[in-house]
């Protein structure tokens, strides 16, 4: 049922959950208020910020904090100061320098709808294992039905349809943490300078490498939260997952390179069967074969665990388009470090470090 306010021990732990909002999505006030059907023993203080006074997000924030208020929930707002040029890390740096309690401290990203979520399936493994130093919960995006726009077909079919749909991205890569919604124990966060955090555009990946640097282990949660994602057009699409990808450019430039072999392999096969073909038809046949058939169980498996089903019609265009999409936006992401971010101005410099270009 509801949270609902409960009176504990002062020996108690507690979970921080802190909500950074910039702008107004669509969905902010469903996503933001949706806590309020969540369970969890652990008694919850909630905390939703801006960096901007004006911020777009504050009528749907005010909104969201009578009803959690009214279903017994300790919910507030605050104004945080910018500290750094990643806005969210910023957010969250100052929150945490505000509120020093004990206990558990959760980032949720203001469009994480949370309808149902069970907390005391994520905090369990926090409270019972002192070597976890984070868990991060996998999600997929799911925008409602009639929504509009290829850029949004296309970021569902990526996210759900293939090797980096989250549910899939957790058992390839076990020691990322994705920061849309994780979970972590103060005493660990509160040894890896998190206000450092501000300068990188990819402050997930950095804390990750932080706590695993001091003997904490990252896992992924068994647990799938849906994001409603939004309605961009198709090059807005490319923009997004191309600064993801100048997030692994310029923390993990290894492992960037690995991207057109294993992530988006299918187009680059098929071209080099048609060539093989040439020469022995049967062998370019046979390549082809088997990777049409290695991309469309990567595409089923990827709707079976995001809970999209196994429809054959949509998983052909999920796997075209998300290996168009991927094939682009890794191109634009080795083409520019420069990135638009929340309509500001970003620039990505060797070893990751991020630069405001905004005056």
């Amino acid at each position: 049922g509801p949270i609902q306010a409960t009176s504990a021990p002062a020996t108690t732990p507690k979970a921080l959950i802190m909500r950074p909002c910039a702008g107004h999505d669509p969905g902010l006030l469903d996503n933001l208020r949706s806590l309020a059907s969540a369970r969890s023993t652990l008694p919850l203080k909630v905390v939703m910020a801006v960096d901007d006074p004006d911020d777009l997000a504050r009528p749907a924030i005010e909104a969201a904090l009578i009803e959690l208020r009214a279903a017994g929930i300790d919910a507030s707002f605050e104004l945080v100061a910018n500290r750094g040029p990643n806005r969210k890390a910023s957010i969250l740096a100052g929150l945490l320098e505000r509120h020093p309690e004990p206990g558990i401290v959760v980032n949720i990203d203001s469009n994480v709808d949370l309808s149902g979520f069970d907390f005391d399936r994520l905090f369990a493994p926090l409270l019972g294992d002192r070597s976890i130093g984070a868990i991060w919960v996998p999600w997929s995006e799911r925008p409602p039905a009639g929504t509009p726009g290829l850029g949004s077909r296309a970021s569902e079919a990526l996210l759900g349809g293939s090797l980096t749909a989250f549910p899939l991205l957790c058992g390839i890569y076990p020691q990322g943490l994705v920061g849309k919604f994780w979970a972590a124990p103060r005493a660990a966060i509160d040894r890896i300078d998190f206000g450092d955090l501000t300068h990188y555009l990819g402050e997930d990946l950095e804390m990750a490498r932080r706590l695993r640097a001091i003997d904490l282990e990252i896992e992924a949660a068994s647990l799938l939260v849906r994001s409603p994602g939004q309605a961009p057009s198709f090059a807005a699409a490319i923009e997004r997952f191309a600064r993801w990808m100048l997030v692994v450019r310029g923390q993990k430039l290894p492992l960037s390179f690995s991207y057109p072999a294993f992530f988006f392999a299918t187009p680059l096969v098929l071209v080099l069967a048609a060539i093989g073909a040439i020469a022995r038809p049967e062998l370019g046949l046979i390549a082809a074969g088997l990777a049409l058939f290695a991309r469309a169980t990567v595409t089923l498996a990827a709707r079976h665990w995001s809970g999209r089903g196994l429809a054959l019609g949509p998983a052909l265009v999920d796997a075209v388009l998300a290996d168009l999409v991927l094939g682009l936006a890794w191109l634009r992401a080795f083409g520019s470090r420069e990135v638009s971010w929340r309509g500001h101005r970003l620039r990505v410099e060797r070893g990751g470090r991020l630069r405001a270009l905004d005056p």
